[in-house]
């Protein structure tokens, strides 16, 4: 008769690092994910007030209707 198979258990060490390999992946996921969010906000602030007509202060971090602000770096 066929005999039955029995898997074998991973090591309590194994099982540990699959553990701590996969909190350090999630937590780097999380941290690449509100870093992104952040970006975007920020690019979606700055191109909201150039559709408006005006001109982002990034001194300030706020739209000016009255001058023109030169990009920072360029």
């Amino acid at each position: 008769m066929l005999t039955k198979y029995k898997k074998k258990e991973a090591p309590s060490w194994q099982r540990k690092f699959v553990l701590i390999l996969g909190a350090l992946f999630g937590a780097t996921f999380l941290l690449f994910a509100v870093w992104a969010v952040t970006l975007f906000i920020d690019r979606a602030r700055v191109d909201d007030c150039l559709d408006k007509g005006g001109s982002y202060d990034y001194v300030r971090g706020e739209c000016d209707f009255e001058r023109n602000h030169e990009v920072p770096g360029n």
